[in-house]
């Protein structure tokens, strides 16, 4: 009897107990349950706020720059390009079907070609007058009501940005359309639960409208949804819940950033649980939520399976673990995978190299094996022009075809930037055949780009035993090859005494200025009548370590480190203070050449920076004259072209040095907007011995007069050289017939010995 009492007790303890348990079960359950969908709503909220809000900010952005391009004078001014662009944004853009720019009145001007040639006007839409009102006024991108659009037969969410003037004033305002359907919406790639939804609400001046609904539960027409306002009482009832709770102000909740937790009811009653967060800067309330009915839904499935779920909650576990540790083991391989290849291009990368060749040597070099490294040329160029996003594409391209190119022997990685490594063990490989795999066009977006590489070797174990120097030796040999461009250079002892001589020129070279080591010489030029004409500015340097460097020696230097920045600006503004002193002290003005780096002419701020420095000294342009050489990369003009022409709309002239030394002279000469041509030395010095150089010559003055351009002849120093130039019609001379290259106060004299 007492055993079974016992039993009973047990029995009945373990069914007070387990009713207990149950109870306290579903009670925590459904706390818990809240609580996990509370914080969904918040993050799910916060992602959504987020994922809105940057695209707003890239959306602004992009008008921004668009709007500019199309109002921007230099674009052609012909409405079908302005439409290409829009086309082609809307192409990469699914979720918006139109694009448009507008006058500040309203009136569509330019369109995508779904609009093209149909009659808008925002300010006569109903829905559309209050925000397009809104954007003149705003420095912002401005959201509008979602609404009908007739033209396009589809909801759209409009986005519209003013676009000024450098006074601020509107001069149009672009806009897109974002299609805003049940299927089609910006949300439709946004994964979310089938009882979550998420809405977005503004208000304008007409109430409370709804931006974006996804509606799920009851699939209501797109008219009710977005055509009328929202009732302004469960609007502000959810704004008062959440300032009570949180003890905050409508100011402090629209200003914290925060996204704050509500209950109420949708539009048809129905409880919901939610979050909701305010975009200051867009004036957007953005709210995800969940219906309550799925939390009581999931505490009767939990009571139904209660039985079951020791079991299940074996299994559960046994396969949880399982694809936990799955799941760090596939996280880890990628977590490696990452760190030791470059994400671009998955190609290895320098830590895979050290860790595989350098440290462990998994991966052995033969003997005679080659470590090439490559740069491709001027591939900032590519960035500057068409973006950062296509030059991506261009180096993926690159490293698959230099994977096609080498074979599973040989290793292929990106060392960084524009910059490849190359482990050669086939050694069969045609280092030529190499660059012009590199050089092959390449199409992207309809767009064909083409490249130059420059190339380095080392080989293993001629020039080192050790990848890290064989690796630095390669990347000497490039730089050799890169003063060529688009060619391959084997490492040899003389570059690498070169290159030390270079560092120890760059390392001077830093502190010449402060020490005011650099001074200028200035050579005059003499018109064909012996009047003067003008002179050129050469910059000297005496080191006392170094004694005095030929500019041959010390401006490649300065080039490749980037100096020429700071010694070209210390130059220039030099320069012109000691010319106009000049001009005071002779009484008369005359031309000032000046050489121009590439690298100078390539730099963002090149024409500002030189106006400045003009302006200070109240320099007159046309007096300066800018010298470029004729060995102007043809991948560089595209770029350089724009820069020259607005050098010559500033009133300076420009003279293309070294000419006939090129390799595409003529083609050059057509492009730029050149005043001076600068017959090269080398052609001169041979004038009177070497027929070929006698006809090149009278071809140069040819041309030159053809496209009336002054002629200039460098390195005369004979009187029977200046008759011959005369003859041959040659307009100005420079060289030690007439003078060397002369200090301040020699070249006042000469001046003055020329007026006597």
């Amino acid at each position: 009897m007492n055993i079974v009492k016992n039993k009973w007790t047990i029995f009945y303890v373990i069914m007070i107990s387990s009713a207990v348990v149950f109870a306290a079960f579903t009670y925590t359950k459904y706390t818990e349950l809240q609580s996990i969908v509370r914080k969904k709503n918040e993050q799910d909220t916060a992602n959504v706020a987020k994922m809105f809000h940057d695209f707003l900010v890239q959306s602004e952005t992009m008008l921004q720059v668009v709007g500019t391009t199309v109002v921007n004078p230099h674009i052609s001014k012909d409405p079908k390009e302005k439409t290409k662009i829009f086309d082609t944004l809307q192409e990469v853009n699914p979720a918006v079907i139109g694009f448009g720019y507008l006058d500040p009145q309203g009136n569509l001007l330019i369109s995508n070609k779904e609009l093209h040639g149909k009659k808008i006007n925002a300010l006569e839409i109903k829905e559309a007058k209050s925000s397009f009102q809104e954007t003149l006024k705003s420095q912002h991108l401005v959201i509008g009501r979602s609404f009908f659009f007739k033209p396009l037969g589809q909801w759209i969410l409009p986005l519209r940005k003013a676009i000024r003037d450098k006074n601020g004033k509107v001069v149009g305002v672009m806009a897109i359309a974002i299609i805003n359907t049940q299927k089609k919406n910006l949300f439709s790639g946004f994964e979310t639960e089938p009882d979550e939804d998420i809405l977005l609400i503004k208000k304008f001046s007409e109430g409370y409208y709804r931006l974006f609904y996804s509606n799920k539960k009851d699939n209501h027409d797109a008219q009710i949804l977005y055509g009328e306002s929202c009732p302004k009482n469960r609007c502000t009832s959810v704004i008062n819940q959440i300032l009570v709770m949180n003890h905050i102000t409508l100011q402090e909740l629209k200003s914290s950033a925060k996204v704050f937790s509500f209950f109420s009811k949708d539009m048809q009653g129905r409880p919901i649980n939610g979050a909701l967060y305010y975009d200051k800067k867009y004036k957007v309330w953005i709210s995800v939520y969940h219906y309550n009915s799925a939390i009581t839904q999931e505490i009767y499935k939990d009571i139904v399976l209660l039985v079951m779920l020791y079991i299940i909650m074996m299994l559960l576990f046994y396969f949880l673990f399982k694809s936990i540790e799955k799941y760090e083991n596939a996280k880890e391989r990628d977590l490696l995978f990452k760190t030791t290849h470059d994400l671009l291009t998955n190609l290895p990368n320098r830590a895979f190299i050290y860790e595989n060749v350098y440290h462990s040597n998994k991966f052995v070099m033969q003997k005679g094996a080659q470590v090439i490294f490559i740069d491709l040329d001027n591939f900032k160029n590519i960035n500057d022009t068409f973006g950062h996003i296509f030059g991506d594409k261009i180096l993926v391209l690159v490293a698959k075809r230099l994977q096609a190119f080498f074979t599973e022997k040989d290793l292929v990685a990106r060392q960084g930037g524009d910059e490849f490594i190359i482990i050669n063990n086939s050694q069969n490989k045609n280092l030529q055949e190499l660059i012009e795999v590199i050089t092959m066009p390449y199409i992207i977006e309809d767009i064909e780009v083409r490249l130059g590489a420059s190339v380095g070797v080392s080989v293993y174990p001629d020039d080192a035993s050790d990848f890290d120097t064989l690796l630095s030796l390669a990347d000497i040999a490039m730089y050799e090859a890169k003063k060529v461009k688009n060619s391959y250079a084997f490492f040899t002892k003389e570059m690498q005494e070169k290159n030390s001589a270079n560092i120890t020129i760059e390392q001077e070279l830093r502190s010449a200025l402060q020490k005011n080591e650099i001074y200028m010489v200035y050579q005059p030029q003499i018109n064909a009548d012996g009047t003067l004409h003008g002179v050129e500015a050469l910059v000297r340097w005496k080191n006392e370590k170094l004694g005095f460097v030929s500019p041959a020696d010390f401006i490649p230097v300065a080039e490749a480190t980037g100096l020429i920045l700071e010694l070209g600006n210390y130059i220039t503004n030099r320069l012109l203070l000691e010319i106009k002193k000049i001009y005071a002290e002779v009484g008369k003005t005359f031309q000032l050449s000046v050489n121009v780096s590439i690298v100078q002419l390539m730099e963002n701020h090149f024409l500002k920076n030189l106006l400045e420095m003009i302006h200070k000294v109240q320099f007159d342009t046309s007096l300066l004259t800018l010298e470029v050489t004729e060995r102007l990369p043809i991948e560089d003009l595209d770029y350089v072209l724009p820069i020259l022409k607005s050098i010559r709309a500033e009133g300076m002239l420009l003279s293309l040095d070294d000419f006939g030394t090129g390799y595409s002279s003529l083609s050059v000469l057509t492009k730029l907007p050149i005043n001076e041509l600068k017959i090269d030395k080398a052609f001169v010095d041979e004038l009177l011995y070497s027929n070929k150089d006698k006809n090149l010559v009278k071809t140069i003055i040819n041309i030159g007069k053809n496209f009336s351009m002054d002629i200039l002849a460098e390195g005369t120093e004979s009187k029977e050289q200046v008759d011959k130039l005369k003859e041959y019609g040659c307009d100005i001379f420079q060289g030690y017939y007439y003078s060397k290259p002369l200090k301040k106060e020699d070249l006042i004299a000469f001046i003055r010995s020329l007026q006597c």
